[in-house]
């Protein structure tokens, strides 16, 4: 299905090729502007509205785990990295805050809080690039944008697959808002003012404020573009005045700033988190193609036009490539940065592709170059509608099957209610999101035998990679405890949270067997389990302790 309605949705945008190849310049570039940013509101209002999660994977159910448990947080009012520990900003509680103020906490939490943050990236775009860019441009620049913060597709993968997994949806908002500023960046200035650098700033401060590593990748693209004069310094002030002064905004409001940089040193601190040189120079290759074949691309559309050639925007998508590079290599093992798709959109900007008063037929005297131009330009357009195209499409398919398949009645009335597993996975029990989901279901029956779900019993605590049940169950998370446990990146043996402070309201404990995660938290913590908890019920997945009675009542 993902594979078909990406086609389909690559159809819808082909009457931009059309457009590019028949229309006038400044004509294609309304008509280009107008069906992206109708596109980039379409997506966001079907991310907004879906009536069921649809989960299409292999894997990583156990991530999407973290997402609902980030919303069962926001909607007990536990604020990250104050009440837990959390190396992904505070922006990620935030929006999910708003989620489920908007509507009760369900499955479909997740698909509104991108819708949320999509329609933030839609404003600040907007805002910070309407004077700058053409409409063309902009609209470009809206739907790949929005596209990547509501995909729920694999972020893994070049080209279309046929699977939805609803990965690290914090990873697409800070990338999606950062393609937005390096487009802001690398363009020409065009008429930006002193309120747009000031707000770049606080779009900065906002990708800061959900993973910081792309943010200080985008005060290195500010450096550059200062360098290169495409920033004036005067701006390039505002921009970190604005940025400044929105983290110090943040941090006065909510503590959670500071409280977020001494999550994120302590995660510095694993040794699997310093930089991973092997994934480096995997990366370099896709980088380089989409850097040297922008920079072709743009260095072509100036031959065959009357446009000069110019020095700063090669250097500027050269820049922006490496600076994508190396934010991947902290993150997915493979590609996946909206930001490359930004760069032959940059190239076209500075190639004056839908600048007003000229016609793409006799823009330059000869006639093979205007044909060549056209044909170059069409490319270009083609180039960077690859993104959005695989995501749209994504999104399509996601509309459709949350439709088509009913969602699982166990989980009715349930912070999870609205999941819907694709039924083949059923089918295949071995496989690890079909293992995945029947150990949700065993945990979540036995805690349910134990009293976990009682009006007065207390929170749920999972040793495990993430914790499902505290959602399942309508209750508090427990308070101390993060979204997720990766052995050498969220936690180690050396590197660890007290006892006391971990199990502090935590009435159950329920052990994962077989998951890596739970078994390395066990070590460290089994005396302390055995001591002040006992062993209530157990299965071949699980098994649950309560914590023993103290002066008479259960805790």
């Amino acid at each position: 299905m993902i594979a078909l309605s990406t086609y389909a949705f690559a159809i819808l945008l082909f009457p931009v090729l059309v457009a590019v190849w028949y229309l006038r310049k400044d004509h294609a570039s309304g008509f280009i502007g107008l069906l992206g940013l109708l596109a980039a509101g379409v997506l966001i209002a079907v991310s907004a509205t879906l009536p069921h999660l649809f989960f299409d994977h292999e894997r990583y159910l156990h991530d999407l785990w973290t997402a609902f448990d980030t919303a069962n947080k926001s909607a007990y009012g536990q604020a990250s990295s104050v009440d837990y520990f959390s190396p992904i900003g505070p922006v990620y509680d935030w929006v999910f805050r708003i989620a489920v103020e908007l509507r009760p906490q369900d499955a479909t939490s997740v698909p509104l809080a991108s819708a949320i943050f999509g329609l933030g990236t839609f404003v600040l775009a907007i805002l910070t690039l309407t004077r700058q860019v053409s409409f063309g441009t902009l609209g470009l620049v809206l739907l790949v944008a929005v596209a990547t913060v509501v995909t729920p597709r694999e972020p893994d993968m070049i080209f279309a697959q046929t699977s939805m997994s609803w990965l690290a949806p914090y990873n697409r908002w800070a990338a999606a808002l950062a393609a937005v500023v390096t487009v802001a960046f690398c363009c020409p200035p065009g008429r930006r003012g002193v309120p747009e650098a000031f707000l770049l700033g606080f779009s900065i401060a906002v990708v800061f404020l959900i993973k910081v590593t792309f943010g200080a990748a985008l005060v290195g693209l500010l450096v550059a573009a200062t360098v290169f004069r495409n920033v004036s310094i005067k701006h390039a002030v505002v921009v970190l005045i604005g940025l400044a002064a929105s983290l110090a905004a943040a941090e006065l409001v909510t503590g959670q700033v500071s409280a977020n940089l001494a999550d994120i040193k302590t995660v510095s601190g694993f040794a699997k988190e310093t930089w991973r040189i092997i994934k480096l120079i995997t990366q370099l290759g896709e980088a380089a193609v989409w850097a040297i074949g922008s920079a072709v691309l743009y260095l072509l559309l100036c031959e065959n036009s009357a446009e000069p050639k110019r020095f700063t925007p090669v250097v500027l998508i050269l820049v922006a490539a490496a600076m994508a590079c190396v934010i991947l290599m902290q993150n997915h093992w493979l590609s996946e940065s909206p930001v490359y798709a930004m760069l032959p959109i940059i190239a076209a900007q500075w190639a004056g592709l839908f600048r007003k008063g000229e016609t793409a037929a006799v823009s330059v005297e000869r006639q093979s170059k205007a044909l060549t131009l056209k044909i170059l330009s069409v490319l270009t357009i083609a180039i960077a509608l690859i993104y959005p195209a695989r995501d749209g499409g994504a999104m399509v398919a996601q509309f459709l099957q949350s439709r088509q398949y009913p969602a699982d009645e166990r989980l009715a009335n349930t912070g999870q209610a609205g999941f819907v597993l694709h039924p083949r996975w059923l089918e295949q029990p071995d496989e690890e999101v079909t293992v995945d989901y029947n150990r949700m279901l065993d945990g979540f029956s036995l805690l349910q035998e134990v009293g976990a779900a009682d009006p007065d019993a207390g929170p749920v605590l999972a040793l495990n990679f993430a914790n499902p049940f505290p959602a399942l169950l309508n209750k508090p998370s427990p308070a101390r405890v993060p979204i997720w446990f990766h052995n050498g990146r969220t936690f180690s043996k050396e590197i660890h949270q007290p006892e006391e402070e971990f199990f502090s309201d935590a009435e159950f404990v329920i052990l994962g067997h077989g998951d890596p995660s739970g078994e390395a938290l066990w070590e460290i913590y089994r005396p302390y389990v055995q001591e002040h908890y006992e062993e209530a019920a157990s299965s071949p997945s699980w098994t649950v302790y309560r914590k023993k009675v103290q002066d008479g009542q259960n805790l």
